[in-house]
């Protein structure tokens, strides 16, 4: 008899180790694995639902529950009778995999699969279509760790290391690269914690006056000893983790400080996560009027969105609220030109990787001269950003752009620069 098979006959005889919405293990069965861990070579894999709480928020628990008894389906369908799966969070599972000597690459192909059929899948919520999608990390030597908490730590860390990378992904633990990475998180946190959040301001120019129409909010941090770091040495560490929630917090809580002691105004840069989630909605129309109507948030484009409705409705209610809003980064993600004539953008900004080649490349000349006319068709703004040079900067004017941003005109400076 399969070691699992014994220890679920042994589990049935008590309820509470039976999870009752998704029939498979809970947190509290964890305790009877601790006790037969030693005895059996395991991969450790620990799976978590990208972003299932904007569903949770939108549609309501009810809907997230049905959604998750499908996504146990879905797992199930890649296991084996000797595998086993403990649902220890709400949308966190923990897939204990029975390794094969015979066939050591097993354990993460099934791990692998897993991702791959929800990502495949479709799921439908009330007429809409959702897609899912879940990030996992596997710890193939769970057997050298002493007791199986240490080996789910291991995994709970290459899971943060997926979700860094952009979610929809399984990785694999690694001493080397989850080291460094513990590194780099502790630094961060503790910069936050400790207050050491600042932003600097990047002017956006009016390209025929050259005067400042808006200032770009973009964040740093400082050393311990007073050193600016800029956002390129963090905030790919942090993407998709409560660390960076928190730090975009920090840098709303900065913005208001610097907005009642400056007479200007400010754009500030969210994710699409950010605004599909309903607790950060309520937070952003809870601040007082004078914020939210000198400030434009810009919406990141290089994530993709599962579901517009809810990005639609949110940032309705963002727009009532006082928010302008706009789109940032424009032809580097979610391009549909659809959803920008929908979403009623403020403006859009062209993203820099496109700016910054537009006098050497024709093709990328072609691109911002087509992006122009667009956006002139709609009645809607356009912002060129990474204006370098006057090469490009005489480019940007002869299409006929009238905002423009980049170190041609302005590098970004602290608020007490401003004048």
């Amino acid at each position: 008899m399969a070691f699992f098979e014994k220890i679920f006959k042994k589990g049935k005889e008590n309820k509470r180790f039976i999870d009752p919405l998704t029939g498979v293990y809970t947190r509290d069965y964890l305790n009877e694995l601790e006790k037969e861990f030693l005895k059996k070579n395991f991969a450790v894999i620990l799976l978590d639902i990208d972003n299932f709480s904007t569903i949770n928020n939108y549609y309501g628990k009810h809907i997230g529950d049905l959604l998750l008894t499908d996504i146990v389906k879905i797992i199930k369908t890649s296991l084996r009778e000797e595998d086993t799966i403990v649902r220890i969070g709400g949308d966190e599972f923990l897939i204990l995999i029975e390794k094969d000597g015979k066939n050591p690459a097993l354990s993460y192909g099934i791990g692998e699969r897993i991702i791959q059929k929800l990502d495949l899948a479709n799921f439908n919520i009330e007429g809409n279509k959702i897609k899912l999608t879940a990030s996992a990390g596997i710890y193939l030597d769970a057997n050298r760790e002493a007791n199986l908490t240490e080996a789910i730590e291991k995994a709970d860390k290459a899971l943060l290391f997926a979700k860094q990378k952009g979610k929809n992904r399984i990785e694999i633990f690694k001493d080397n690269i989850i080291s460094g990475l513990n590194k780099k998180l502790t630094d961060i946190k503790e910069a936050i914690e400790d207050g050491r959040v600042v932003c600097f301001y990047q002017p956006i120019f009016n390209i025929e006056t050259f005067k400042a129409v808006k200032y770009e909010s973009l964040v740093r941090l400082l050393t311990k000893d007073r050193k600016v770091i800029s956002p390129g040495m963090f905030l790919n560490q942090i993407v998709n983790t409560t660390v960076y929630k928190e730090l975009t917090k920090r840098v709303i809580e900065y913005n208001l400080k610097v907005l009642k002691q400056k007479n200007i105004q400010v754009s500030i840069n969210l994710l699409p996560s950010e605004i599909i989630d309903r607790d950060f909605i309520n937070f952003l129309t809870s601040l007082n009027s004078s914020f939210k109507e000198r400030v434009t948030i810009e919406l990141l484009e290089s994530e993709n969105v599962a579901d517009y409705s809810i990005l639609r409705s949110n940032i309705n209610t963002l727009r009532e609220s006082g928010y302008k809003i706009a789109l940032d980064d424009f032809g580097s993600g979610f391009s549909n030109l659809m959803h920008v004539v929908e979403l009623k953008f403020d403006y859009i900004k062209i993203d820099g990787s496109i700016v910054r080649k537009i006098d050497k490349d024709p093709i990328s000349y072609s691109l911002v001269k087509v992006i122009k006319g667009f956006t002139s068709e709609i009645n809607m703004d356009v912002v060129a950003e990474f204006i370098s040079s006057e090469e490009i900067f005489n480019r940007i004017k002869e299409i006929g752009i009238k905002y423009g941003q980049g170190n041609f005109f302005k590098e970004a400076i602290p608020a007490d620069l401003i004048r």
